[in-house]
Protein backbone atom coordinates (compact mmCIF):
# COMPACT_ATOMS: atom_id res chain seq x y z
CA UNK A 1 0.00 0.00 0.00
CA UNK A 2 1.55 3.31 -1.12
CA UNK A 3 0.02 5.36 1.69
CA UNK A 4 -0.57 4.23 5.26
CA UNK A 5 -3.63 4.99 7.37
CA UNK A 6 -2.05 7.98 9.14
CA UNK A 7 -1.09 9.59 5.83
CA UNK A 8 -4.60 9.12 4.48
CA UNK A 9 -5.99 10.61 7.70
CA UNK A 10 -3.84 13.71 7.24
CA UNK A 11 -4.84 14.00 3.57
CA UNK A 12 -8.54 13.80 4.47
CA UNK A 13 -8.17 16.43 7.20
CA UNK A 14 -6.50 18.82 4.74
CA UNK A 15 -9.26 18.18 2.19
CA UNK A 16 -11.91 19.06 4.77
CA UNK A 17 -10.16 22.06 6.36
CA UNK A 18 -8.59 23.50 3.17
CA UNK A 19 -5.66 24.78 5.29
CA UNK A 20 -2.71 23.28 7.17
CA UNK A 21 -3.76 25.05 10.38
CA UNK A 22 -7.30 23.73 10.10
CA UNK A 23 -6.11 20.17 9.48
CA UNK A 24 -3.77 20.42 12.46
CA UNK A 25 -6.68 21.53 14.64
CA UNK A 26 -8.86 18.65 13.45
CA UNK A 27 -6.13 16.10 14.23
CA UNK A 28 -4.82 17.94 17.32
CA UNK A 29 -1.22 17.92 16.05
CA UNK A 30 1.34 20.57 15.08
CA UNK A 31 1.16 22.43 11.77
CA UNK A 32 4.80 21.62 10.82
CA UNK A 33 4.04 17.93 11.24
CA UNK A 34 1.10 18.18 8.85
CA UNK A 35 3.18 20.12 6.29
CA UNK A 36 6.04 17.62 6.40
CA UNK A 37 3.76 14.61 6.05
CA UNK A 38 1.84 16.20 3.17
CA UNK A 39 5.05 17.00 1.28
CA UNK A 40 6.31 13.47 1.88
CA UNK A 41 3.06 12.00 0.52
CA UNK A 42 3.32 14.07 -2.67
CA UNK A 43 7.00 13.13 -3.03
CA UNK A 44 6.23 9.43 -2.54
CA UNK A 45 3.37 9.47 -5.07
CA UNK A 46 5.22 11.68 -7.53
CA UNK A 47 2.20 13.95 -8.01
CA UNK A 48 0.82 17.12 -6.48
CA UNK A 49 -2.29 16.58 -4.39
CA UNK A 50 -2.88 20.29 -3.73
CA UNK A 51 -2.17 23.69 -5.21
CA UNK A 52 -1.21 26.45 -2.79
CA UNK A 53 -3.13 29.69 -3.25
CA UNK A 54 -3.25 32.60 -0.77
CA UNK A 55 -2.79 30.40 2.27
CA UNK A 56 -5.35 27.83 1.17
CA UNK A 57 -4.90 24.40 -0.34
CA UNK A 58 -6.92 23.61 -3.46
CA UNK A 59 -7.12 19.94 -4.42
CA UNK A 60 -5.77 18.93 -7.82
CA UNK A 61 -7.86 16.56 -9.98
CA UNK A 62 -5.72 13.70 -8.63
CA UNK A 63 -6.37 14.83 -5.08
CA UNK A 64 -10.12 15.01 -5.70
CA UNK A 65 -10.16 11.52 -7.18
CA UNK A 66 -8.29 10.13 -4.17
CA UNK A 67 -10.73 11.85 -1.80
CA UNK A 68 -13.76 10.41 -3.63
CA UNK A 69 -12.39 6.93 -3.12
CA UNK A 70 -11.33 7.55 0.48
CA UNK A 71 -14.43 9.26 1.91
CA UNK A 72 -16.83 6.26 1.75
CA UNK A 73 -14.29 4.25 3.78
CA UNK A 74 -14.31 6.86 6.53
CA UNK A 75 -18.09 7.04 6.48
CA UNK A 76 -18.19 3.30 7.09
CA UNK A 77 -15.75 3.63 9.99
CA UNK A 78 -17.72 6.53 11.50
CA UNK A 79 -20.93 4.51 11.17
CA UNK A 80 -19.40 1.65 13.14
CA UNK A 81 -20.92 2.96 16.39
CA UNK A 82 -24.40 2.45 14.95
CA UNK A 83 -23.59 -1.13 14.05
CA UNK A 84 -22.13 -1.83 17.50
CA UNK A 85 -25.19 -0.32 19.17
CA UNK A 86 -27.49 -2.53 17.09
CA UNK A 87 -25.47 -5.61 18.09
CA UNK A 88 -25.48 -4.72 21.79
CA UNK A 89 -29.11 -3.57 21.92
CA UNK A 90 -30.80 -6.08 19.67
CA UNK A 91 -34.28 -5.02 20.69
CA UNK A 92 -33.73 -1.28 20.91
CA UNK A 93 -36.13 1.21 19.38
CA UNK A 94 -33.58 2.92 17.16
CA UNK A 95 -34.43 2.23 13.52
CA UNK A 96 -32.38 3.11 10.46
CA UNK A 97 -34.62 3.42 7.39
CA UNK A 98 -33.66 4.27 3.82
CA UNK A 99 -35.72 5.62 0.98
CA UNK A 100 -35.34 6.74 -2.60
CA UNK A 101 -34.70 10.51 -3.04
CA UNK A 102 -38.13 11.18 -4.58
CA UNK A 103 -39.80 10.19 -1.31
CA UNK A 104 -37.42 11.77 1.20
CA UNK A 105 -38.72 15.34 1.36
CA UNK A 106 -42.49 14.91 1.76
CA UNK A 107 -43.57 11.28 2.09
CA UNK A 108 -40.94 10.18 4.62
CA UNK A 109 -41.45 13.06 7.10
CA UNK A 110 -45.20 12.36 6.96
CA UNK A 111 -44.62 8.61 7.38
CA UNK A 112 -42.14 9.14 10.25
CA UNK A 113 -44.73 11.29 12.05
CA UNK A 114 -47.29 8.47 11.85
CA UNK A 115 -44.78 5.84 13.02
CA UNK A 116 -43.78 8.06 15.97
CA UNK A 117 -47.44 8.45 16.92
CA UNK A 118 -47.67 4.67 17.19
CA UNK A 119 -44.21 4.25 18.79
CA UNK A 120 -43.43 7.45 20.71
CA UNK A 121 -40.19 6.10 22.19
CA UNK A 122 -38.59 5.13 18.90
CA UNK A 123 -35.68 6.98 17.28
CA UNK A 124 -35.89 7.08 13.48
CA UNK A 125 -32.89 7.67 11.25
CA UNK A 126 -33.39 8.46 7.57
CA UNK A 127 -30.88 7.51 4.88
CA UNK A 128 -31.62 8.79 1.36
CA UNK A 129 -30.21 6.34 -1.17
CA UNK A 130 -30.40 5.60 -4.86
CA UNK A 131 -32.08 2.24 -5.52
CA UNK A 132 -28.86 0.62 -6.65
CA UNK A 133 -27.17 1.42 -3.31
CA UNK A 134 -29.85 -0.27 -1.23
CA UNK A 135 -28.52 -3.76 -1.94
CA UNK A 136 -25.20 -2.92 -0.29
CA UNK A 137 -26.74 -1.12 2.69
CA UNK A 138 -29.31 -3.81 3.49
CA UNK A 139 -27.07 -6.82 2.85
CA UNK A 140 -24.41 -5.32 5.14
CA UNK A 141 -27.10 -4.48 7.74
CA UNK A 142 -26.29 -0.79 7.67
CA UNK A 143 -30.04 -0.08 7.52
CA UNK A 144 -33.03 -1.97 8.87
CA UNK A 145 -35.26 -1.68 5.81
CA UNK A 146 -35.81 0.54 2.79
CA UNK A 147 -38.63 1.99 0.73
CA UNK A 148 -37.73 1.86 -2.95
CA UNK A 149 -39.08 2.23 -6.46
CA UNK A 150 -37.38 -0.95 -7.64
CA UNK A 151 -38.28 -4.61 -7.21
CA UNK A 152 -34.68 -5.41 -6.30
CA UNK A 153 -33.67 -8.95 -7.19
CA UNK A 154 -30.98 -10.23 -4.82
CA UNK A 155 -30.70 -13.50 -2.84
CA UNK A 156 -30.25 -11.64 0.47
CA UNK A 157 -33.13 -9.21 -0.05
CA UNK A 158 -36.87 -9.59 0.36
CA UNK A 159 -39.08 -7.10 -1.49
CA UNK A 160 -42.76 -6.61 -0.72
CA UNK A 161 -44.96 -4.49 -3.00
CA UNK A 162 -46.78 -1.52 -1.55
CA UNK A 163 -48.71 1.31 -3.21
CA UNK A 164 -48.32 2.78 -6.68
CA UNK A 165 -47.52 6.45 -7.27
CA UNK A 166 -48.50 8.33 -10.41
CA UNK A 167 -46.28 10.66 -12.34
CA UNK A 168 -47.31 14.29 -12.42
CA UNK A 169 -46.33 17.17 -14.66
CA UNK A 170 -45.23 20.09 -12.53
CA UNK A 171 -45.85 23.51 -14.07
CA UNK A 172 -45.86 27.09 -12.87
CA UNK A 173 -49.39 28.32 -12.32
CA UNK A 174 -48.85 31.01 -14.99
CA UNK A 175 -47.83 28.41 -17.59
CA UNK A 176 -50.21 27.86 -20.56
CA UNK A 177 -50.57 24.18 -19.57
CA UNK A 178 -51.52 24.95 -15.97
CA UNK A 179 -55.27 24.83 -16.66
CA UNK A 180 -55.19 21.28 -18.07
CA UNK A 181 -56.71 18.39 -16.08
CA UNK A 182 -54.29 15.81 -17.51
CA UNK A 183 -51.20 15.89 -19.70
CA UNK A 184 -49.20 13.43 -21.76
CA UNK A 185 -45.63 13.38 -23.01
CA UNK A 186 -46.98 14.53 -26.38
CA UNK A 187 -48.16 17.76 -24.72
CA UNK A 188 -44.63 18.42 -23.45
CA UNK A 189 -42.76 18.11 -26.75
CA UNK A 190 -40.78 21.29 -27.54
CA UNK A 191 -41.69 22.74 -24.13
CA UNK A 192 -38.65 23.91 -22.09
CA UNK A 193 -38.05 21.03 -19.72
CA UNK A 194 -36.38 20.55 -16.36
CA UNK A 195 -35.03 17.05 -16.80
CA UNK A 196 -33.11 14.61 -14.60
CA UNK A 197 -29.72 12.97 -15.02
CA UNK A 198 -30.11 9.87 -17.19
CA UNK A 199 -29.03 7.39 -14.50
CA UNK A 200 -31.90 8.42 -12.19
CA UNK A 201 -35.29 6.73 -12.26
CA UNK A 202 -37.10 9.92 -13.30
CA UNK A 203 -34.46 10.52 -15.96
CA UNK A 204 -35.08 7.06 -17.39
CA UNK A 205 -38.86 7.49 -17.33
CA UNK A 206 -38.59 10.84 -19.12
CA UNK A 207 -36.27 9.40 -21.75
CA UNK A 208 -38.61 6.44 -22.31
CA UNK A 209 -41.72 8.62 -22.53
CA UNK A 210 -40.28 10.90 -25.18
CA UNK A 211 -38.58 8.02 -27.04
CA UNK A 212 -41.95 6.33 -27.56
CA UNK A 213 -42.94 9.47 -29.50
CA UNK A 214 -39.67 9.52 -31.44
CA UNK A 215 -38.78 12.75 -29.63
CA UNK A 216 -36.32 14.07 -27.10
CA UNK A 217 -37.11 16.54 -24.31
CA UNK A 218 -36.20 20.17 -24.94
CA UNK A 219 -33.95 20.31 -21.89
CA UNK A 220 -33.41 23.70 -20.29
CA UNK A 221 -32.08 22.48 -16.92
CA UNK A 222 -30.92 19.09 -15.65
CA UNK A 223 -31.00 18.09 -11.98
CA UNK A 224 -30.73 14.95 -9.87
CA UNK A 225 -33.53 15.39 -7.33
CA UNK A 226 -37.21 16.24 -7.68
CA UNK A 227 -37.01 18.87 -4.93
CA UNK A 228 -34.46 20.77 -7.04
CA UNK A 229 -36.62 20.32 -10.14
CA UNK A 230 -39.65 21.82 -8.40
CA UNK A 231 -37.59 24.77 -7.16
CA UNK A 232 -36.45 25.36 -10.76
CA UNK A 233 -40.04 25.16 -11.98
CA UNK A 234 -41.03 27.80 -9.44
CA UNK A 235 -38.51 30.07 -11.15
CA UNK A 236 -40.31 29.38 -14.46
CA UNK A 237 -37.30 27.63 -15.97
CA UNK A 238 -39.50 24.96 -17.51
CA UNK A 239 -41.89 22.08 -16.90
CA UNK A 240 -40.78 19.03 -14.95
CA UNK A 241 -42.08 15.67 -13.72
CA UNK A 242 -42.35 14.32 -10.20
CA UNK A 243 -44.13 11.56 -8.37
CA UNK A 244 -47.29 12.21 -6.41
CA UNK A 245 -46.73 14.02 -3.09
CA UNK A 246 -43.36 15.41 -4.19
CA UNK A 247 -44.66 18.85 -5.22
CA UNK A 248 -47.39 19.61 -2.72
CA UNK A 249 -48.82 23.09 -2.95
CA UNK A 250 -47.96 23.88 0.67
CA UNK A 251 -44.29 23.68 -0.24
CA UNK A 252 -44.50 25.13 -3.74
CA UNK A 253 -47.45 27.56 -3.84
CA UNK A 254 -46.53 28.80 -7.32
CA UNK A 255 -46.72 25.32 -8.86
CA UNK A 256 -49.53 23.17 -10.18
CA UNK A 257 -49.31 19.38 -10.29
CA UNK A 258 -51.19 17.81 -13.21
CA UNK A 259 -51.61 14.00 -13.59
CA UNK A 260 -49.56 12.58 -16.45
CA UNK A 261 -50.95 9.87 -18.72
CA UNK A 262 -48.19 7.36 -17.99
CA UNK A 263 -47.84 4.07 -16.06
CA UNK A 264 -47.77 4.40 -12.26
CA UNK A 265 -44.61 3.47 -10.36
CA UNK A 266 -44.72 0.63 -7.84
CA UNK A 267 -43.31 1.26 -4.36
CA UNK A 268 -41.59 -1.61 -2.53
CA UNK A 269 -40.54 -2.30 1.04
CA UNK A 270 -37.13 -3.96 1.04
CA UNK A 271 -35.49 -5.84 3.93
CA UNK A 272 -32.92 -8.52 4.65
CA UNK A 273 -34.27 -11.96 3.77
CA UNK A 274 -32.13 -13.89 6.26
CA UNK A 275 -32.21 -11.65 9.34
CA UNK A 276 -35.07 -11.86 11.79
CA UNK A 277 -36.61 -8.58 12.93
CA UNK A 278 -36.84 -7.70 16.61
CA UNK A 279 -40.31 -7.15 18.03
CA UNK A 280 -39.94 -3.36 18.02
CA UNK A 281 -38.48 -3.29 14.51
CA UNK A 282 -41.25 -5.51 13.15
CA UNK A 283 -43.83 -3.17 14.68
CA UNK A 284 -42.09 -0.20 13.06
CA UNK A 285 -42.01 -2.01 9.72
CA UNK A 286 -45.72 -2.85 9.88
CA UNK A 287 -46.62 0.68 10.99
CA UNK A 288 -44.70 2.06 8.03
CA UNK A 289 -46.45 -0.30 5.61
CA UNK A 290 -49.89 0.56 7.00
CA UNK A 291 -49.08 4.27 6.78
CA UNK A 292 -48.16 3.87 3.13
CA UNK A 293 -51.49 2.19 2.44
CA UNK A 294 -53.24 5.04 4.24
CA UNK A 295 -51.39 7.48 1.96
CA UNK A 296 -52.80 5.76 -1.14
CA UNK A 297 -56.37 5.97 0.18
CA UNK A 298 -56.42 9.34 1.94
CA UNK A 299 -53.36 11.32 0.84
CA UNK A 300 -51.22 13.32 3.27
CA UNK A 301 -53.85 13.48 6.03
Amino acid sequence: MLLNFRQLEVFRAVMIAKTISGAAEILNVSQPGISRLLKYMEYKLGIALFERHKGRLIATPEGLELFRELEPIYQRVEGLDDTINRIIKKDSQQFHIACTPSLSNVVMPWLFARVRQAQPDCVLKLETLANEMMVEYISQRRIDFAIAFDNISHPLLLTEPSIELRLQAIVHRSHPLASRCELSFADLVKTPFISYFPETLLGQLIKQGFAELGEEPYTAVMVRYSDDACAMAEQQLGVTLAFEYSAVTQRYPELTAIPLAAPAQQVYFVRHAEVSMSNHLRLCYENARESMLHLAKHGLT
